[in-house]
């Protein structure tokens, strides 16, 4: 009887203890899974920033682009090339603090 007794207990005692370990490992896998979906959520609200940042630039490029179609010669050209660089110089400056994260 008294085995009987101690084999109960034991066995009693495992399950306990393996059912401790399960509920810690599935809270643990929980919590990584809760950690992964912020980080998709933080790169999607950061590379959503990054794309409308460039898209504000393009639209004023466009914008100083068709502020040049009514001059002629070196007049258009000079004004095209500003554009552009301003365009350059805008996209280099925002990608700036992005750069210096990695």
């Amino acid at each position: 009887m008294r085995k009987r007794a101690i084999l109960i207990a034991l066995g009693t005692g495992v399950m306990i203890s393996s059912a401790a370990a399960l509920d810690m490992a599935g809270a643990g896998s929980l919590r990584v899974s809760v950690a992964s979906n912020d980080e998709v959520l933080v790169a999607r609200t950061r590379d959503a920033a990054r794309e409308e940042q460039r898209n504000r630039i393009e639209s004023r490029y466009l914008a100083e682009r068709e502020s040049c179609a009514p001059l002629r010669g070196y007049a258009r050209e000079k004004c095209v090339v500003k554009a552009h660089a301003n365009k350059g110089r805008a996209l280099l400056e925002a990608a700036a603090p992005y750069e210096a994260r990695f």
